[in-house]
């Protein structure tokens, strides 16, 4: 179904006021996700959410017994653990997503020196205007540290290394692994009872080029090696070319009888994204693997996940649900004049939670959680934008704004703020 025609679409363009769900397809999902109690999920409910995206981030269990996901055992354990969710949930849970961003569980747990959020803090703090004069010099801010494997004793992985060139592959291919058998799982033995959908969730960032160059695929290549390497296998079956051309020595295509169970094994597929970066090409790559691979350089600007406000002030978060708002509006605009495909829309996350390796000092969810006092949950502004915006109230122009908050939240160690 296409989405309505909007009474005022110049405006909604623009900066979103007005906007309420009802401007929006009957049957598009909107929902959030976290890794949450019991507590939370009814929260979600009553904040007028249709759906919610839960996440387990984990493979403690297996890893210890046989080496986790470089282990193709991991296979079994993985699709008896989804079976156990689609028997227990399956009379609710109608939207199936088996991985969450295997890339960043790949690159971030099983490439030397990959975590990318502890890159040069004062390069990462300057302006986009600024990256051409990095870029020329040569000794460039990029996403992955500059860490040669090959010398390096040590190396700043969640898991133990076998080998650092070809590990970020093994592991991929196995989670591509894990989600094709367990889809092929659900279709067979719950899909027809249970009436539910089942797919993937990938994440990309925006690639642009630092300088349109002939000959220059550097763009495409960065593509292919982020979201390509995921989406094109669940679709056709294969490793995007450009991987198996570059990374040949590391990594090991699919068989015919794999790329059987791989190809069209998603009923939809979900995109995160969260920021752009400049990609160009580099000749001479440092390292092994992964990172060596690509034959690219990147350079993006961070963003500021409020880990150093205080409650008060984290609870005052007017850029993010303008952010939300504004960003709705675009994304209706994109259905409405491009006829994009967009079912829902998921805001992550619904509460700050355990971020990869930054663990509890990213704050970016709509509740925010009181680590010493025991976990106690305040809507931000965001949660209450939301709310109304669910509950079909018209937005308004968002303000900067005072906001009363227990003054007394989080009295406990500053350490465990995570400021």
């Amino acid at each position: 179904m296409q989405a309505k025609t909007l009474s005022s679409a110049t405006k909604i363009h623009e900066d979103g006021v007005g906007l309420t769900r009802s401007n929006f397809p009957h049957g598009f999902i909107f929902g959030t996700g976290t890794s949450a109690f019991q507590e939370d999920i009814k929260l979600m409910k009553n904040m007028g959410f249709d759906s919610i995206d839960f996440r387990f981030h984990g493979q403690e269990f297996c890893q210890l017994e046989y080496g986790g996901m470089l282990s193709e055992k991991v296979v079994d354990d993985f699709v008896e653990f989804a079976e156990i969710c689609f028997q227990e949930f399956g009379d609710r849970v109608k939207f199936w997503t088996t991985i969450n961003e295997p890339w960043t569980y790949a690159v971030r747990g099983y490439t030397p020196g990959d975590d990318f959020a502890h890159s040069n803090t004062a390069d990462k703090e300057r302006s986009s205007q600024e990256v051409p004069r990095r870029l020329n010099s040569h000794r460039l801010s990029t996403r992955i540290k500059r860490l040669d494997s090959t010398t390096q004793t040590t190396r700043d992985t969640w898991f133990p290394v076998n080998d650092p060139a070809k590990d970020a592959y093994i592991v991929a291919r196995n989670l591509l692994l894990c989600h094709a058998t367990a889809v092929q799982s659900y279709r067979k033995n719950f899909q027809v009872f249970q009436e539910g959908k089942i797919g993937i969730a990938l994440n990309s960032c925006c690639h642009y080029p630092f300088q349109k160059l002939l000959g220059d695929h550097s763009v495409k290549r960065a593509y292919d090696f982020m979201i390509g390497w995921f989406l094109e296998p669940v679709i056709y079956g294969q490793f995007p070319q450009s991987m198996l051309d570059n990374a040949k020595a590391n990594i090991v295509p699919f068989s015919d009888k794999e790329t059987q169970l791989l190809k069209h094994s998603i009923d939809f597929w979900g995109l995160n994204y969260y920021t752009a970066d400049f990609v160009a090409n580099e000749r001479d790559p440092p390292g092994v693997g992964y990172a060596a691979d690509q034959h690219c350089i990147y350079s993006w600007v961070a963003d500021n996940n409020e880990c150093a406000l205080s409650a008060k002030q984290a609870c005052v978060d007017t850029i993010r649900a303008q952010y939300h708002q504004e960003h709705l509006a675009y994304l209706l605009k994109a259905m409405n004049e491009l006829h994009i495909d967009v079912r829902g829309y998921f805001a992550w996350s619904y509460c700050d939670n355990f971020e990869w390796t930054d663990g509890y000092t990213a704050r970016f969810g709509l509740i925010y959680i009181d680590y010493v006092n025991n976990l106690t949950r305040h809507m931000k502004n965001s949660a209450l934008w939301f709310i109304k915006f669910l509950k079909g109230k018209r937005t308004m122009p968002l303000t900067l704004e005072k906001r009363q908050v227990e003054p007394d939240l989080e009295r406990g160690s500053k350490k465990r703020r995570g400021t």
